[in-house]
């Protein structure tokens, strides 16, 4: 009597390639349209103020320090070079605004001159961070 092997079925695979296509795709969509925001590098004291409303977080922060020092991505710029880094980060991401970060001894001709080379670099969305409460 001959013995019949009882060939076992093959176990069904799941194929986890388009998976693994889709999760990729959607990382490098995701990487592409994500803003990223660049940090200025101190955190000044800013002045407080009655009016101060909660708004999203700019693209683009600059802080003044209190001894006039301009701060961009984590070091100190001089300010002929803030309008090339705006028109750099401009053409990263059009939609860019601003957010001044001024210290509550900086000098006010500072910021008003700041101010003007976020403009000329093409950014019009400007804002200046204040602590809520009583001025």
């Amino acid at each position: 009597m001959a013995l019949r092997r009882v060939k076992e079925e093959d176990e069904t695979e799941i194929n986890i390639t388009p998976m693994l296509d889709i999760v990729f795709i959607m990382l490098i969509f995701f990487i592409v349209t994500t803003s990223f925001v660049r940090e200025p590098g101190i955190d000044p004291q800013r002045p407080p103020a009655e009016t101060a409303e909660e708004k999203s977080r700019g693209n683009v922060l600059i802080a003044i320090s209190g001894t006039g020092e301009i701060w961009m991505d984590k070091r100190a710029v001089e300010l002929v070079e803030v309008r090339a880094m705006v028109e750099a980060i401009l053409s990263e991401n059009p939609e860019s605004s601003a957010v001044i970060i001024a210290d509550e001894g900086a000098d006010s001709g500072i910021l008003i001159d700041l101010m003007d080379q976020i403009q000329a670099g093409g950014i019009g969305s400007i804002s200046i961070a204040a602590e809520p409460g009583s001025g």
